[in-house]
């Protein structure tokens, strides 16, 4: 889910193509989180990633995923902090509770428009 939401970020502008392509090939899962009203992905960028970095520090195209179980979705933002740390940020679009939700391997597309998985049997 994570790369799904990395490259729809990516086609934000070049730079954040650029930001996406050296996390995708190199970055570093460091850890996962869910706080019950979405989940927080620390990417380690890798060599060379911290320049990148620091360029931007949050994405500002409108992401979407649905996600199975999961009436709204979420909206999903891409942090850059100082230290090359690379924040994934995805919330609960409606008021959801996502802690019943394994990310790591629910169904989910990436959309243009907050919204149910439509094979949702929630």
């Amino acid at each position: 889910m994570e790369l799904a939401a990395l490259e729809a970020i990516g086609t934000e502008s070049a730079e954040w193509a650029a930001i996406v392509d050296q996390l995708s090939k190199r970055g570093k899962v460091r850890s996962r989180g869910n706080t019950g009203g979405g989940i927080f992905v620390e990417i380690e960028p890798g060599p060379g990633g911290t320049e990148i970095v620091r360029k931007r520090q949050v994405s500002q195209k409108d992401v979407w995923l649905s996600v199975e179980r999961l009436d709204h979705g979420l909206g999903i933002i891409l942090h850059l902090k100082g230290d090359g740390i690379a924040l994934l940020e995805g919330y609960a679009v409606g008021l959801e509770d996502t802690l019943k939700i394994d990310f790591e391997r629910a169904r989910f597309e990436v959309t243009n428009k907050p919204g149910p998985l439509a094979t949702n049997d929630s």
